[in-house]
């Protein structure tokens, strides 16, 4: 501690400041981003952090080089912090390198500072300034000199030794026991397991040096293939419920909140045309997203009938031929298999994936006018607006030969809500205090009102009586403010991305309307979509059920730390452990998993991950 007591008033308060500031935000990184199973791990690597920087980083905040040194790192150390904040309050993981790398985003600023800052975050940048305002001052003459010389140097240089081991004693010591505690696994084993079990008894540095061997180079890690799980394989029955070669059209519309259904405000419906759709229609009344690294894992889920992944960026990464396809069932069913997205074709890689998977067509940003449209906006990284875009593709559409299967993808709903025409402004949304929620409303108004020209057009020209319609949305809108909430209220004793409940509507005309009362996820449409066609046999692959079986199954989401929803319970997997953390609000029930349930979550869970790491596309 002599190296504090020799510095003047302000280097202490520099010297401080990086020391409270680095602790704080690093067990913030640990406790709330990884969510560490191991309290007693990070106290002591705190102690270690304390030892270290108080002798090897403190002796060089009397130079001012050295202040300059520190103040850099806290800067990057600090972005990073936010970085992987911000990213865990939209999508629930942390930053990977993958991520970084190659993640696809609108507007990145316009997400970050409408949609996730938090009005406390000026708080993590308190200790950047309080070291800014410090790092100028001058040496006072020649104390740091004489107390230097006054120094044995060779005690000085044995006191270090000692300091040193101690530091890698706890810290080496720390690994055993943790990693002891949580099973003795090895590296690879605990990084495909649990991030937050690695984090916790190797760091975060290791993780990201991990991730970038792994997963990116010629690595010599050995990827054993689990067996498939027993999944659903043969349908309720024979029996068609709907016309042979009725048309099929889906549509994913962007972040559409289940909430907003029948929603009003001032009594003005968010989105009245979408629920005049669902008297006519089978509605799942506990239907949820797949939303673990971005929208693309609603894309994946339903032309896959597989579950994304943690850290995998399906269509980049995976070449799609070796998976799945409904795709490809459509088109040996002898259907035109087309999909429809006004953005870039490359955005996400579709470019690539969705040939991959059968379409026979792909209609993207290049195919569509942007002259010729009703509704004009400046600001067009979107893409075509939802109008113009549906309106456009009913054209090919109507070109198509039938039966076809036609899967669109809504761009307008985007956060950061701000895609829509002036004068869809809605005048019963003005007096929210909350631009964001005004901008979610009237954006989801302008989509509802696209959606109802489109089936307009559809009647028109005689394509929607035998057309199967199925609607949902990739995800929830994430908004949550006191005058609205996305997401279901659930009760819960950590820090997780809870599960987004999203809407789903199936209508064709001899489809009798009613609720879908089993709980689902988008992996489990595909199932659903051929168990409506009468088809009776499904792909192995296909790891969803049909919505249409009363039987509730338990629900999977592949995160950093597998999920399962089961009759409103939800569970955490850790460490092949299956464990019960909260539940929906007011609906907490005394619910195990029994073992055959866990034996094959923990099989599906398994052969998810490896299978991903053994289809990599070959670049």
């Amino acid at each position: 501690m002599n190296h504090f007591k020799e510095m003047n008033k302000k280097e202490k308060i520099f010297a401080i400041s990086f020391l409270l500031g680095f602790l704080i935000k690093y067990n913030i990184i640990m406790l709330h981003i990884f969510s560490v199973p191991s309290i007693l791990s990070i106290f002591f690597r705190n102690i270690a952090f304390i030892m270290f920087i108080i002798y090897f980083i403190y002796p060089i905040v009397k130079k001012r080089s050295g202040r300059l040194i520190i103040f850099i790192f806290s800067i990057v150390f600090s972005f990073f912090f936010l970085s992987n904040l911000w990213y865990n309050r939209h999508l629930g993981n942390y930053l990977s390198i993958n991520e970084m790398a190659v993640g696809d985003t609108y507007n990145p600023i316009g997400v970050v500072f409408r949609h996730v800052f938090n009005v406390y975050d000026p708080l993590f940048i308190v200790d950047l300034i309080l070291m800014g305002f410090t790092i100028k001052i001058t040496q006072e003459s020649g104390s740091s000199l004489k107390s230097k010389l006054s120094y044995n140097r060779m005690k000085k240089i044995k006191t270090g030794a000692i300091v040193l081991l101690s530091i890698l004693i706890i810290l080496m010591g720390q690994i055993f026991i943790t990693n002891l505690a949580f099973g003795g696994f090895t590296p690879v084993e605990l990084y495909n397991n649990s991030t937050p079990g690695f984090v916790n008894v190797y760091g975060v540095i290791p993780l990201y040096t991990f991730e970038l061997l792994y997963d990116y180079g010629e690595d010599d890690f050995e990827i054993v293939e689990n067996r498939l799980p027993e999944t659903e394989t043969k349908l309720s029955d024979d029996d068609k419920l709907i016309d042979d070669y009725s048309n099929i059209i889906v549509i994913q519309v962007e972040s559409l909140d289940k909430k907003t259904m029948d929603y009003e405000y001032n009594d003005k419906e968010i989105v009245p045309f979408v629920n005049s759709l669902k008297e006519d229609s089978l509605y799942a009344n506990d239907f949820y997203a797949q939303h673990v690294n971005g929208s693309f894992d609603a894309d994946f889920s339903l032309l896959t009938g597989m579950y994304p992944v943690n850290r995998q960026y399906s269509f980049r990464e995976h070449d799609m031929t070796q998976f799945p396809s409904l795709v490809n069932i459509m088109n040996d069913l002898g259907y035109q298999t087309m999909a429809f997205h006004g953005n870039d074709a490359s955005f996400f890689h579709r470019h690539e994936a969705y040939p991959e998977l059968g379409f026979d067509k792909f209609y993207s940003r290049e195919d569509y006018s942007m002259d010729d449209r009703e509704y004009v906006i400046e600001d067009n990284y979107l893409g075509i607006n939802d109008y113009d875009f549906l309106k456009q593709s009913v054209d090919f559409i109507e070109e198509a030969e039938e039966p076809f299967f036609a899967y669109l993808i809504t761009v307008t709903s985007h956060t950061p809500f701000t895609f829509y025409p002036e004068e869809f402004e809605q005048e019963e949304f003005e007096d929210l205090n909350s631009q964001l929620v005004k901008d979610f409303f009237n954006s989801l108004y302008f989509v509802d009102h696209s959606l109802e020209m489109f089936f307009n057009e559809l009647e028109d020209r005689g394509l929607k009586n035998d057309t199967l319609f199925v609607i949902y949305s990739d995800h929830e809108a994430a908004i949550e403010t006191p005058e609205y909430s996305s997401s279901v209220n659930f009760n819960v004793d950590r820090n997780i991305k809870e599960p987004e409940h999203i809407p789903l509507l199936i209508k064709h005309p001899d489809l009798n309307a009613g609720k879908i009362e089993k709980t689902g996820t988008i992996t489990d449409l595909p199932p659903t979509i051929l168990d409506i066609m009468g088809v009776n046999n499904i792909p192995d692959d296909f790891m969803g059920y049909s919505m249409l079986h009363p039987e509730d199954k338990p629900v999977l989401f592949i995160h950093e730390i597998p999920q399962i929803l089961y009759q409103n319970q939800l569970f955490v997997n850790e460490f092949d452990e299956f464990i019960k953390i909260g539940h929906v609000e007011n609906l907490e029930q005394d619910i195990e998993l029994d073992t055959e349930t866990k034996e094959l979550l923990l099989e599906k869970i398994r052969y998810s991950r490896d299978i991903k790491q053994l289809r990599r596309r070959n670049e």
